[in-house]
């Protein structure tokens, strides 16, 4: 599987260049909605890119960078379902469907927090924390990590709750048909995670050459919005990548 073919692809189409508009637009939103909210809370208008917001104010920014991020995490989802009735890489439409979709998925997302919190307070009573003991056994939690994904993805097939989505012993069937194709994929994922990354921190140090401190704001939020809309798509392609592998090597 080619991770940069995936990319590619999310480019491909008139549809999926609309849907990546709305994409870049909707971060924006959520970036400088987050950015007025630190700016209140830290009392420096400095990083305010309007005026300094009002107490109201500052509950509308913080509820639509919530709701923003709910709706990303129910768009993650919806892709992920599309992901199975087509082996082309189409992007979901943006519609408000992502709100009710987060609503159905957050038990699954909740119960396996539950599980991954419970497993790293485990290790904690188990191992003494500068230990490397302690350490080898958060790397486990670490590669267990993109399995707990593929159970969120294949409840994203059908949004059908079942045994086999909240029970532990899914990981282990995954890992066990999975892990090979997995491990190859995430290698390709973490290499194109870090090149992006390098982009974004050379473009991030050309900041210092503005000036203007309210033209500097403005970069600097540019990069953020840039950045938080790379890693979207990153995450998009990793559960496209995750998704064909569950098509190919476990629910076939």
């Amino acid at each position: 599987m080619n991770i940069f073919k995936i990319i590619k692809e999310l480019y491909t189409g008139k549809s999926n260049l609309i849907a990546q508009l709305g994409i870049f637009s909707l971060i924006g939103i959520m970036i400088i909605s987050a950015n007025q909210v630190v700016s209140a809370f830290t009392g420096n208008t400095l990083y305010s890119v309007f005026a300094a917001p009002s107490e109201g104010e500052v509950i509308i920014f913080a509820l639509t960078g919530i709701m923003l991020f709910i709706y990303f995490s129910g768009y993650l989802f919806k892709f992920a379902h599309e992901c199975f009735d087509s082996s082309e890489t189409e992007l979901a439409s943006i519609s408000m469907d992502c709100f009710p979709i987060f609503l159905k998925t957050f038990p699954v997302m909740f119960i396996w927090s539950v599980y991954v919190g419970l497993a790293l307070l485990l290790g904690y009573f188990l191992f003494t924390i500068n230990r490397l003991e302690f350490f080898a056994y958060i790397i486990l939690i670490l590669i267990l990590l993109p399995f707990v994904n593929m159970v969120f993805i294949i409840f994203a097939k059908d949004f059908s709750y079942s045994k086999q989505i909240f029970n532990p012993s899914t990981i282990v069937k995954l890992m066990s048909k999975t892990f090979v194709p997995a491990a190859l994929f995430l290698v390709q994922y973490l290499f194109a995670g870090f090149v992006f990354f390098i982009i974004s921190g050379i473009i991030f140090s050309f900041v210092s050459y503005v000036n203007s401190r309210e033209q500097q704001i403005l970069c600097i939020l540019f990069v953020l919005s840039l950045s938080s809309y790379i890693q979207m798509i990153l995450n998009l392609v990793y559960y496209k990548g995750l998704a064909e592998i569950l098509k190919k090597y476990y629910l076939k």
